[in-house]
């Protein structure tokens, strides 16, 4: 081999080892979830929700807001002429991902047997719509909402759901895998399970019970080793596309760090907000607080070996976290409950809605998964807030300086630890839009654009332009 062929043969080599080198580019998202922004739920053939019950059968939100509040028409995003407006803002926006969630009663109105192809397409052209914008579908397989016939069965109380489940991921899996870049399973069990449930079955003022808490273990459980079969499946087909799960993390914190009682309720409540979910994921066991507890209330869960080794052998290959605010807590208060105590000395003395302001705890959990579980590739799939009269529209014009100052905080704090070694590789904001937001309803307002839930005219705040200066200002991640 001549001279020149062995330099030309080199220069090859180093461009194609450069290519294949390239890392992905971060991730700058916005974040919705299908019951709370599509609307529609009578259309082309979906089945009751859920969601759609306890809203309009149950009214949930008269619990908690005094009136009856749906996600029937929210805002309209189910509609392709408004969800292509939608993507419009969108690419304005700067954004190079958006994360969304499939509404199971859509695509298997029954919750199990014939899919509705309808939906099915549906959702595959908003993929193809969005990928044409430039934009990376983060599609959530499941977001809090299920069939309502499935419901009536005992939903995750029955031993049949992580299969009902299952055959539900794996169609969505099959018809997406090839353009969908990054499948979620599941969003947040213990919001599910241990305070959206404790909602529908109590009193809402009471701090949730060692009873109830300990009964959801099992429902927990049955989620995570659906979580494990269905990442195994999309393992085992070798697609060119990632598959993980998306946690509420809540480090807590205590309310005086120099009482003792306080320091041990912020251990017990951060090790049922985090660990019990973390340590099976990644070690393959339940942490032994946690099941000395369920030893002392529900003898009967014992989780065997096997289960904790299929669910610890199928890591995630991405981890998605959901920070709003820290747990912070008394020695008084109940450990089994997650409380926020908005006029901790050491918080904002701002309000926010979703809790104190304390962005160094998204710092923390973020180092927190780099030291202790192996450092997990990670994006933050929801970080936002509102603020008691910022959400009003004077002139045409939303002005919120202080949601421009919780997400610039967060992902200064976010940035400083990916700087640090963490391996986050993403930040998505809740929400994109006003929307329907859960027991909340219509009452709370996190979206970067204004909503008028009477006329669907969209409006973006002042945080919209200036989260889309903050893209710009951190390209090149």
């Amino acid at each position: 081999m001549n001279k020149t062929l062995i330099i030309f043969s080199l220069l090859i080599f180093t461009v194609l080892s450069a290519k294949s080198q390239k890392k992905s580019p971060f991730l700058w998202g916005v974040a919705t979830a299908a019951y709370q922004v599509e609307g529609a739920y009578q259309t082309d053939g979906k089945g009751e929700s859920k969601w759609d019950f306890l809203t309009n059968k149950v009214g949930i939100t008269q619990f908690t807001i005094g009136e009856k509040q749906t996600g029937n028409v929210s805002i309209n995003m189910y509609d392709r002429t408004q969800y292509l407006k939608d993507i419009q803002l969108m690419k304005e926006l700067g954004v190079n991902a958006y994360r969304f969630s499939l509404d199971w009663s859509r695509i298997i109105p029954d919750g199990t047997g014939n899919p509705n192809e309808v939906a099915l397409k549906h959702y595959e052209v908003l993929i193809d719509d969005l990928l044409a914008a430039g934009i990376e579908p983060l599609v959530t397989i499941y977001h809090f909402d299920y069939p309502a016939v499935l419901l009536q069965k005992g939903g995750w109380g029955n031993p049949e759901m992580g299969n009902w489940y299952f055959n539900y991921a794996k169609l969505v899996i099959d018809r997406y895998g090839k353009k969908v870049k990054k499948f979620i399973t599941f969003n947040e069990p213990y919001i599910e399970f241990f305070l959206v449930e404790n909602m529908l079955n109590s009193d809402p003022k009471k701090p949730l019970s060692k009873e109830f808490y300990m009964s959801q273990m099992q429902k927990a459980h049955s989620q995570l080793m659906a979580n494990a079969k269905v990442i195994k499946y999309h393992h085992d087909l070798k697609l060119n596309s990632q598959i993980g799960i998306v946690l509420n993390v809540n480090p807590a914190g205590p309310w005086d760090a120099k009482k003792s009682a306080d320091v041990a309720a912020a251990k017990f409540q951060d090790v049922l907000i985090n660990d019990l979910f973390l340590d099976p994921l990644y070690k393959g066991q339940y942490p032994k607080m946690a099941l000395d507890s369920l030893a002392k209330y529900n003898p009967t869960f014992k989780p065997s070996k096997e289960d904790m080794a299929f669910i610890g052998s199928q890591k995630p290959d991405f981890l998605g976290i959901n920070f709003y605010a820290p747990a912070i807590v008394k020695g008084e208060d109940s450990a089994m409950s997650l409380k926020w105590l908005d006029n901790n000395p050491d918080a904002d003395s701002v309000k926010s809605s979703v809790g104190p302001v304390m962005p160094e705890y998204l710092y923390k959990i973020l180092m927190r998964l780099k030291n202790e579980y192996g450092n997990p590739d990670v994006i933050i799939t929801e970080n936002g807030a509102s603020f008691k009269g910022e959400d009003v529209k004077i002139n045409n014009k939303i002005n919120d300086p202080l949601r421009t100052d919780y997400i610039k905080r967060h992902i200064d704090w976010a940035l400083k630890a990916k700087n640090e070694g963490a391996n986050l590789h993403g930040y998505v904001v809740w929400s994109g839009w006003d929307n329907f937001e859960w027991v909340s309803g219509y009452t709370k307002r996190l979206g970067l654009i204004y909503v008028d839930f009477k006329t669907q005219e969209r409006t973006p705040k002042q945080s919209y332009y200036d989260y889309q200066k903050l893209i710009q200002e951190h390209k090149g991640l």
